[in-house]
């Protein structure tokens, strides 16, 4: 057996479990991987006999007196891998459901023991055919909408299965979230701060409809989709009130200046447009760093980061609107709009990961 299946340890958060659970840690046990740690969440008496057997069995058993959600089990296992279990090479999830096969928690553990830096995620394919309507419609709509606002395309990106090295413990315990939304936001954690996400292709696997599930095809599927586009809505939103300042700022100071700079009306608008700007960029960045970017950014680089970024928007709105209305005879005004969304999406993605960094 290989150093990285004696090391590894796989944890497995359990509610309301059948047979199936039983069975499928006897097939890790065949496959070598014997430190297994499994959180009871609140399933109730009726299911203790499950746990009982695994406890027997060898398990670790930790319980939760009442249903905590998908995301506090998994915390639980990472503080107690943390404080009791020292030296592993890997910490690998798994549902309880009998969709992971044994043979791809093994793969995966072999993979995250060599790499232990990043974040390895078991993808299933969808193509396949037996595959739910609601898995598959929920899971595709979410990568999609991940890869447009994160910059990775991840095609399964609800995956049970994951396997990561003791660096990143601490992050996971540290990341936000209760239930399925929790594995969204480690994802997105990992994207913003630069943490590698690798994938391994796994069998799918949906027994009896995949009704042993505990997850809620559309209000769990609404819960995932927030989180991921929460901090994006933030971000629109903030953009939105800087504009707002931006215009406020500006009218008010063209009448103003009126009386001071009669005859100078260049000169006024320059001044007016000027304070306006840096009114609007002060409250905009600051909303960023603290607001949309919650993590924060680089020590010391944030903010000429952010004013390097505005400056090189405003170099490619122009050089876009230019060049389209010169070689394609566009209305300047339109392309003006199409310029500034795109640019708004890049400016996204640049704060995002380079300006206000983890």
């Amino acid at each position: 057996m290989s150093q990285n299946m004696k090391r590894s340890i796989v944890l497995i958060p359990s509610l309301e479990p059948d047979e199936r659970l039983r069975v499928y840690v006897r097939d890790l046990n065949r496959y070598g991987i014997f430190h297994i740690v499994v959180v009871d969440d609140g399933s109730g008496k009726e299911y203790s006999h499950i746990f009982q057997e695994l406890e027997r069995e060898g398990c670790t058993l930790l319980r939760h007196e009442k249903n905590q959600g998908k995301g506090c089990a998994l915390k639980t296992g990472y503080q107690y891998i943390k404080e009791n279990l020292p030296g592993y090479s890997s910490v690998i999830t798994a549902d309880s459901d009998g969709q992971h096969l044994a043979e791809d928690v093994y793969r995966l553990a072999m993979a995250a023991g060599d790499c232990p830096d990043g974040l390895w995620l078991g993808v299933r394919d969808f193509k396949k055919a037996g595959v739910p309507p609601k898995s598959l419609v929920g899971n595709r709509i979410t990568s999609l909408v991940f890869a447009g606002l994160y910059g990775k395309y991840i095609p399964d990106t609800q995956t049970g299965l994951r396997a990561f090295g003791p660096k990143l413990m601490d992050q996971m315990l540290n990341i936000k979230g209760d239930r399925f939304e929790y594995e969204a936001q480690v994802l997105i954690s990992c994207i913003k701060s630069n943490v590698s996400v690798e994938t391994i292709p796994i069998q799918t696997i949906y027994q009896k409809g995949n009704e042993g599930t505990h997850f809620h095809a559309l209000w769990d599927s609404l819960s995932v989709m927030k989180v991921v586009v929460s901090g994006f809505m933030k971000f629109f939103s903030v953009s939105m009130v800087s504009t707002v300042i931006d215009m406020a700022v500006a009218w008010t100071l063209f009448d103003l200046l009126r009386t001071v700079m009669d005859g100078q009306d260049f000169l006024r608008i320059m001044a007016a447009t000027a304070a306006a700007r840096c009114m609007s960029m002060s409250f905009n960045y600051l909303m960023n760093k603290k607001f949309v970017f919650q993590e924060g950014g680089t020590k010391g680089h944030g903010l000429p980061r952010y004013l390097m970024l505005s400056c090189v928007n405003m170099l490619l709105s122009a050089a876009g609107v230019y060049m389209l209305h010169q070689m394609l005879g566009l209305d300047e005004k339109l392309v003006k709009m199409v310029c500034d969304v795109c640019l708004f999406v890049f400016s996204y993605h640049m704060q995002q990961r380079w300006v206000f960094r983890s």
